[in-house]
């Protein structure tokens, strides 16, 4: 049932339309031109499904009172009464606003199903403006997750990185627009330098809690460490890592991570790489790969993980990335490992800062500055 205003100044005409849609059990409400049913509508307009209006008011108020019905409710089907040789005026009237037109003299089935159409586009529009509503609150909620993901993800990474006696750090982080899941960390841990890279395969808010379980849990091992307490071996660390987020986590999300400890005595090198890209040490006469040593983290139960060992000499540098850095992307082609490697030995005199400020430009002028994954670059430098 639909309620209608009807608006002419024929009493017949008013009173035919009532009679032929109320029929129908429709409500109709008759006003008699412009002034009275400008009044009646400002009245029950909350109410009124769908206004019919005579051609001749529209043109006798240049189209005003359709203007002003409109603006009240946008979504409401405003239907016109033309004449035959009035069509020109019924399509002025559409292109203001109106549904559509009935002819005079109208008959009963016309009218109904001219009514029943302008009912069913108010609904339609009605639908729309709500699911509009809905993508917007939507959009808002997603807002305000991926904002919350920025600040958990902003608030774990180091503020600074320590000053450690004998050795040099530097890093460049950025984070895309997605909020992935890189982190970076270096501390001091009494005998060792504990550092390390992981990379998140998931975005936003799971990024975030995927990065806190796993931040969290090698905070405790520095922890124990710098105690001298519950000291694992360093493969049985990324183990436990492992079943930790296998049992915390969904099916599907899962994280590499390459983690390294520094003797600060004998300057040995010990890493285990959870499925991690291959990292570098850069030395005076050549690179060597640190290559995974394990499965990527959060796949499978029955992971192992082992730990290469590497002798460090006095200027050797290490860089630890994430993929992010390879796999920047411009025209279909990614900015790939042999970029990277050709700047590091071009660059390999010089200072971790500047290295890792020459990366990051080549990385930004490679893609446009648009990153579709975040970037980190760690630097670590055995001093001289």
């Amino acid at each position: 049932m639909a309620k209608i205003l009807a608006i002419d100044e024929k009493n017949e005409i008013l009173q035919r339309i009532k009679f032929v849609l109320e029929r129908e059990n429709n409500k109709v409400i008759t006003a008699f031109g412009s002034e009275e049913g400008l009044d009646i509508f400002n009245k029950y307009c909350n109410t009124i499904d769908i206004v019919i209006i005579d051609t001749k008011l529209l043109i006798n108020s240049e189209m005003e009172l359709l203007r002003k019905v409109k603006k009240i409710l946008p979504h409401l089907s405003v239907m016109v009464l033309a004449e035959h040789d009035d069509m020109e005026n019924a399509i002025l009237a559409i292109k203001e606003g109106a549904f559509g037109y009935i002819k005079k003299p109208f008959i009963a089935e016309e009218l109904l199903i001219a009514v029943d159409n302008a009912l069913n586009n108010k609904n339609l529009l009605l639908e729309n403006v709500r699911m509009t509503r809905e993508l917007l609150e939507q959009k808002e909620y997603l807002h305000g997750l991926h904002d919350s993901a920025v600040k958990i993800l902003l608030n774990m990474l180091p503020e600074s990185l320590p000053h450690i006696q004998g050795f040099n750090f530097d890093v460049k982080y950025k984070s895309c627009d997605a909020v992935g899941g890189d982190m970076y960390d270096v501390s001091d841990i009494g005998d060792y330098v504990c550092f390390y890279v992981f990379d998140v395969s998931s975005h936003g808010i799971l990024a975030a809690v995927i990065s806190t379980i796993i931040k969290s849990f090698l905070k405790n091992i520095e922890y124990n460490y710098k105690q001298g307490i519950n000291k694992r071996r360093f493969p049985e660390i990324v183990l436990d890592l492992n079943l930790q987020l296998l049992s915390n986590t969904e099916q599907n999300v899962f994280a590499s991570l390459f983690l390294g400890f520094i003797d600060k005595k004998t300057k040995v090198l010990y890493t285990v790489s959870a499925g991690h890209i291959t990292q570098y040490i850069v030395k005076a006469d050549r690179f060597v790969p640190l290559e995974s040593t394990g499965p990527i983290l959060g796949v499978f139960e029955d992971s192992t993980y082992t730990c290469n060992v590497n002798p460090l000499e006095p200027g050797d540098k290490i860089w630890l990335f994430t993929d992010g850095v390879i796999e920047a992307s411009s025209n279909n082609e990614i900015f790939g490992i042999d970029n990277l490697l050709k700047l590091l030995n071009n660059n390999k005199n010089d200072s971790l800062s500047s290295v890792t400020d020459k990366i990051m430009k080549s990385v930004r002028d490679f893609s446009d500055n648009s990153f579709l994954d975040d970037i980190t670059i760690l630097g670590i430098e055995v001093m001289k």
